[in-house]
C-alpha cells in the first residue's frame, strides 16, 4: 500500500465518528487500541477512571469487532468512554492513527489495552502541556508488571537503566534529542504530547509497532520542550500474549524505518553515530530473518538499504566491514 493510501486508511474514519453532540470539549484525549483482550482492557479502563484529573476522553479504538469489548465499554456508564469498531482490520500504526483522527483535543496519551496506569500519571503529564504551550512533550518513568499485574522491582530498575531514564532530572530536558538513540521515551506506555506537533503526513502502515518511535522522532525535529516526571507513574504489562512473532517482526521493520528518517534528517546530525550503530544492528537482524524465510526480495531490500545510506559498500575495499554483517 502507497503512503498516501496508508494515511488514507486511518483518515477516513475522521468523517461520521467525530463526536459534536457531547457538551464539552476535553483537556485530554486518551487513545487505547485494542484486539479482543477483554480482561486486561477492564483494568486499563479502571485505571483511566481512578486519575485524580478527569477532563478526559477515552477513545477505545477496536480492531477485533467483538461485542464483547463494546458491551464492557458501555458497562462503565460514563460518556467519556466511547468504543468504535473498525469495519475492517487496521493493524496497530493505523488503528492508533484512526484514534487520533477522532481526538477532541489536541493533548494525547495512549494506553496499551494490558497497561495499567496510577492515579496521579495525567496530572503529573498532561498538565504541563495544558499550562505552556511551547511544552510538546511530557514523559514519566514506568514500572513493568508481570501477567497478573505484579510489579517486577528488579526488571523495572534494569529497565530504567537500559533506557537512559536514571540520570534524567526531574523538569525540562535538556538536549531532547540525544533521548532518541536510547528510545528513552515511552510514548506508548508514560508519556502525554501534542498531536498538532507531529507531522502526520509522513505517518504510514510502514512504521506499524514503532509509531511510538515515529511520534517521538517527529516530536524532536522542533524546538519544542520536553518535560521528564522521574516517578514511575504507569504500569508496563510483560506476558506472553503481548505481541506475536509476526508483530516483532513488523515493529523491527518500522524500527528501521524510523531510523532511516532520523539518519537523513540533518537535524539529528548530533546523534547520526550512534543511530547508525541501531540502525546496522536492525537492518542485519531483518536480512537474517529473511534468509531464514527464503525472502530474497526482502533481503536484496535490507542489503540495499544499507548500501544506500553508505553503511555498508558493495566494493572490495570494504571485504572486511561487510564481514560484520555474516
Amino acid at each position: 500500500m502507497r503512503q498516501g493510501e496508508d494515511r488514507a486508511a486511518g483518515s477516513k474514519y475522521r468523517k461520521g465518528i467525530l463526536r459534536k453532540d457531547l457538551p464539552h470539549m476535553p483537556a485530554v484525549s486518551i487513545v487505547t487500541t485494542t484486539f479482543n483482550r477483554i480482561g486486561y482492557l477492564k483494568q486499563a479502563i479502571q485505571s483511566v477512571l481512578s486519575q485524580t484529573f478527569a477532563d478526559f476522553e477515552l477513545l477505545v479504538c477496536d480492531d477485533g469487532g467483538r461485542d464483547e469489548t463494546k458491551q464492557l465499554c458501555e458497562s462503565f456508564h460514563d460518556e467519556r468512554i466511547l468504543h468504535t469498531a473498525n469495519p475492517a482490520r487496521l493493524g496497530i500504526a493505523m488503528n492508533t492513527y484512526a484514534g487520533i483522527s477522532r481526538a477532541r483535543s489536541d493533548v494525547i496519551a495512549f494506553l496499551n489495552d494490558d497497561d495499567r496506569w496510577t492515579s496521579e500519571f495525567l496530572a503529573r503529564c498532561a498538565v504541563p502541556l495544558l499550562n505552556d504551550p511551547e511544552v510538546v512533550l511530557t514523559f514519566s518513568d514506568h514500572w513493568l508488571i508481570d501477567a497478573d499485574g505484579a510489579r517486577l522491582v528488579d526488571d523495572t530498575e534494569v529497565n530504567t537503566r537500559t533506557y537512559g531514564r536514571e540520570n534524567l532530572v526531574d523538569g525540562r530536558v535538556d538536549q531532547p534529542r540525544k533521548l532518541l538513540a536510547r528510545l528513552s521515551i515511552p510514548i506508548a506506555m508514560a508519556a502525554v504530547f501534542r498531536k498538532s506537533m507531529v507531522d502526520w503526513n509522513s505517518y504510514s502502515r510502514k512504521v506499524e509497532g514503532a509509531y511510538d518511535s515515529y511520534i517521538a522522532y517527529s516530536l524532536l525535529r522542533g524546538q519544542g520542550k520536553v518535560v521528564y516526571v522521574p516517578e514511575r507513574l504507569t504500569e508496563y504489562r510483560v506476558h506472553r500474549g503481548a505481541a506475536s512473532a509476526e508483530f516483532h517482526l513488523d515493529t523491527t521493520e518500522g524500527l528501521a524505518y524510523v531510523h532511516g528518517l532520523i539518519l537523513d534528517d540533518p537535524a539529528f546530525a548530533s546523534i547520526a553515530k550512534e543511530i547508525r550503530g541501531t540502525y546496522l544492528g536492525l537492518e542485519k537482524h531483518l536480512t537474517k530473518l529473511s534468509l531464514l524465510r527464503f525472502d530474497i526480495p526482502s533481503t536484496v531490500k535490507h542489503c540495499a538499504r544499507l548500501v544506500r545510506r553508505g553503511i555498508v559498500s558493495p566494493g572490495r575495499g570494504d571485504e572486511k566491514r561487510n564481514r560484520r554483517l555474516k
